[in-house]
């Protein structure tokens, strides 16, 4: 008993407390009181701490991280974000591989026949950029025309509402060849204005070793056309263009080039075809 009545005795001693300045010893506030007045003061404010606490987390901005439900819908929604992202990103992967392939294709690097169809994870891609896809009845024609050229006229009759228009004026110094020379080269003014001959959108702008500066445009329709060794190109891959549009300026860049001159080509699904048969120079 005599500790327990020691203890109470000490919490009833009164205690001073003050602050004093540490170069003058000045006292510059104090007071005075019992341990047990002290020690009650710090647990009722550490109550009201604690109390404001719980308020702020459970019911303010807070709130969300300590409910599980909320918690669980959230992660539904983030694993359905990853499901989405992980197709999509699948999805440009293949389209990314087909236009590259369709360059290739236009630089002479890569055989036409290993793009001649569109994958078929592909069909949900919205391919507003590129619209060279093959069905099995267009494959059958594309042969056709490269037996026999006589049915890209026959085809220019269901599309003869198609509006085509030179993209330079000049005298051609070297005319469409399948097998030898699949484009027309028009020598003209010099750095005269390169103009597209047609509506669409460019999917190909850069440079290479041996045409130079070159632009490829998708018309749509299965319509594609190139310009080569240009002296400089006007536009950007993934422009929109209208027909008469300056895409570039007639050069002399790239190593197969042997003077300032426009080489020109014309494809139609996946196949080279005679300019002239289009357009009049």
């Amino acid at each position: 008993m005599g500790f327990f009545k020691k203890k109470i005795n000490q919490l009833q001693e009164d205690i001073r407390i003050s602050s004093s300045n540490p170069e003058t010893f000045d006292e510059n506030w104090s007071f005075v009181s019992s341990r047990f007045q002290l020690i009650s003061l710090i647990t009722l404010v550490l109550i009201l701490f604690g109390i404001l606490l719980f308020v702020f987390l459970f019911y303010g901005p807070t709130r969300s991280w300590f409910r599980t439900e909320d918690v669980s819908i959230e992660r539904q929604r983030l694993e359905a974000m990853e499901i989405r992202v992980r197709e999509l990103t699948s999805e440009f992967e293949v389209q990314d591989n087909f236009i590259l392939n369709l360059q290739n294709v236009m630089l002479g690097k890569i055989s036409p026949d290993s793009i001649s169809s569109r994958p078929k994870n592909m069909e949900n891609v919205n391919l507003s950029n590129v619209n060279v896809a093959t069905t099995k009845d267009e494959g059958k024609l594309a042969r056709k025309v490269k037996d026999d050229m006589r049915t890209v006229k026959k085809k220019t009759e269901s599309t003869k509402n198609l509006l085509f228009e030179a993209p330079v004026r000049g005298e051609i110094s070297e005319k469409f060849s399948l097998d030898r020379h699949p484009a027309v080269d028009i020598v003209c003014k010099k750095e005269a204005s390169v103009k597209a001959c047609m509506d669409g959108i460019i999917i190909y702008s850069g440079y290479t070793k041996n045409d130079g500066n070159f632009i490829i445009i998708d018309h749509g329709g299965s319509y594609l056309s190139l310009y080569k060794h240009n002296k400089v190109n006007l536009k950007k891959m993934g422009q929109r263009i209208q027909l008469g549009d300056p895409i570039a300026i007639v050069g002399n860049t790239g190593e197969n080039s042997t003077g300032p001159h426009l080489h020109f080509e014309l494809w139609f699904e996946q196949r080279p075809v005679d300019p002239e048969t289009f357009m009049t120079f």
